[in-house]
C-alpha cells in the first residue's frame, strides 16, 4: 500500500469522525425517538386492546407480538411474494400489482436472518433510516442544517409513519427516491440513475423521479421549465448536449428498471401491465380526481361528529390531499418545478381513481416535508407539529396494528 492509499484509508477516528456527523447523528435521533413511540403505541396496543378477528385478519407470528404487529393488510402480498413468488388471478386481487424491490431486499436479508417477517422489519427500518440519512442531506443543500434536523423528525414523527417500519415499501422507497435526488443535486449522475432506476421498480411514482433527475440535468445547462420561452435558454441546452451528452445517456437509461419488470411480467403472465391492469379488482373508480374529491368530501360535512359516527380515515386522507395539493404551490416556488410537479402527481394519480389512502402515499414526498422543514422555524409552529404528529402517531399505530383500517 502506497503512502497515499495508506493516507486516505478509512482509519478508526476517521470513521469515528463520520458518526458523529450532523448528518448521521439527527436522523439516528429521530429514527430512534419515533421508532420508540411506534413500538410502544404498537406493543401496547395489541396486548391491552382486544383486536378485531375474522377471516382475513391473519396473524403471521402470533407467538411474537413484537414481530407481528408490524404485519398488515397489504404486507400480506409481500410475504407471499418472497414466500411464493407472484401471483396474477385476473379480476381478482393479486400480489401482480405490487413491485419487486422491496421483496427481493427482504428475500436476500432472509438468507442470512431465516425468518422473512424479521427480514422485512429489518429492511424496512434500515430503509427508513438511510432516508432520513440522504433527506438530512437533502435539506441541507436545499437550505441550512436547522431545516435539515427539522425535516427529518417532521417526516419520522408524521401520523402515519408507522408504515416505515412496517412491512410495506414506504420506507424503501423513501431511500431510493431521495437518494436520487440528492445525488442528481450533487450533478453525480450515475449514482441517480442507479437510484432512479430503483425507484420505478419500488413504485410506478418513480418514474417522477426519473423526470427530476432530468430536469435537474436540464437546470445545470440553463435551461428550465420557467425559462423555457427565453432564446438564451435553448442555446444553453443545445451547448449541454453537444458537451455533456454521455451523462444525458446515463440518465435515459432510469426507466430500464420498470422496463425490466414489464419484461417479467409479460413472459410470465402474458400482460407486461398487469400490475395495472389487476388495479380493477380493489375496485376504484377511474372517475377523475375532482369528481372522486368531491364524491368524498360531501359526505363529510352530513357526519354526526357528536356520537363519533364519522369516516375519520376519510377525513385523514382528505386532509393529506388538501394539505399537499395547496403546499405544492409554495415548493413550486421555493424549490422549483420538479418538486412540486413530482408531488402533485403523487396525490392526483392516485386520487383520480380514490382518495383512500392518500395519507399514507403522502409520506414518500418529500418535498412536503422539506418545506415543513422551513415552515417550521416558526417555533409556535414546530412546537404544534413536534407534539401533534408525535400524539397522532402513536394512537394510529394503535389503531393499525389491531385490524383497523388506517391507510
Amino acid at each position: 500500500m502506497t503512502t497515499a492509499q495508506l493516507e486516505s484509508a478509512e482509519t478508526p477516528n476517521t470513521i469515528l469522525s463520520r458518526l458523529r456527523d450532523a448528518s448521521f447523528i439527527h436522523p439516528l435521533f429521530a429514527f430512534l425517538i419515533t421508532r420508540t413511540i411506534v413500538l410502544l403505541g404498537g406493543y401496547l396496543g395489541e396486548i391491552a386492546i382486544p383486536g378485531i378477528t375474522g377471516e382475513g385478519l391473519y396473524h403471521v407470528a402470533p407467538n411474537n407480538v413484537f414481530l407481528d404487529i408490524w404485519a398488515r393488510w397489504d404486507s400480506g402480498f409481500y410475504l407471499e411474494i418472497v414466500n411464493e413468488g407472484y401471483k396474477f388471478i385476473p379480476d381478482q386481487i393479486s400480489s401482480v400489482a405490487f413491485f419487486p424491490l422491496y421483496p427481493l431486499l427482504v428475500k436476500l436479508t432472509s438468507l442470512i436472518t431465516g425468518n422473512v417477517l424479521f427480514a422485512s422489519i429489518i429492511v424496512s427500518n434500515l430503509s427508513l433510516l438511510g432516508g432520513l440519512i440522504f433527506l438530512y442531506k437533502l435539506a441541507e443543500l436545499e437550505f441550512d442544517a436547522d431545516t435539515a434536523q427539522r425535516t427529518v423528525y417532521y417526516i419520522a414523527a408524521f401520523p402515519t409513519a408507522f408504515f416505515f417500519s412496517a412491512v410495506y415499501t414506504e420506507s424503501t422507497y423513501l431511500l431510493v427516491s431521495v437518494a436520487a435526488v440528492y445525488f442528481a443535486r450533487r450533478k453525480l449522475w450515475a449514482w441517480a440513475t442507479l437510484f432512479a432506476l430503483l425507484t420505478s421498480v419500488t413504485r410506478i411514482i418513480g418514474l417522477g423521479i426519473w423526470g427530476i433527475v432530468g430536469l435537474e440535468w436540464l437546470r445545470t445547462h440553463g435551461w428550465t421549465l420557467t425559462t423555457i420561452y427565453r432564446a438564451d435558454a435553448w442555446r444553453n441546452l443545445w451547448q449541454g448536449l453537444r458537451t455533456d451528452w454521455h451523462n444525458l445517456a446515463i440518465i435515459l437509461t432510469a426507466p430500464l428498471g420498470l422496463l425490466t419488470h414489464m419484461r417479467f411480467l409479460n413472459k410470465t403472465f402474458g400482460d407486461p401491465i398487469a400490475f395495472w391492469t389487476i388495479q380493477s379488482a380493489w375496485e376504484r373508480e377511474d372517475l377523475g380526481f375532482i369528481r372522486i374529491i368531491a364524491r368524498d368530501l360531501t359526505p363529510v360535512f352530513s357526519q354526526n361528529f357528536g356520537t363519533g359516527d364519522i369516516w375519520w380515515h376519510v377525513i385523514l386522507d382528505l386532509s393529506a390531499f388538501f394539505f399537499a395539493f395547496i403546499a405544492a404551490f409554495f415548493i413550486w416556488r421555493r424549490l422549483g418545478a420538479g418538486y412540486a410537479i413530482y408531488t402533485l402527481l403523487g396525490i392526483l394519480l392516485p386520487a383520480n381513481s380514490g382518495s383512500g389512502s392518500i395519507s399514507r402515499y403522502i409520506l414518500v414526498l418529500f418535498p412536503l416535508f422539506l418545506m415543513l422543514g422551513y415552515w417550521g422555524k416558526n417555533r409556535q409552529l414546530h412546537n404544534a407539529l413536534i407534539v401533534g404528529f408525535s400524539c397522532l402517531l402513536g394512537i394510529l399505530t394503535t389503531i393499525f396494528v389491531n385490524w383497523i383500517f388506517v391507510a
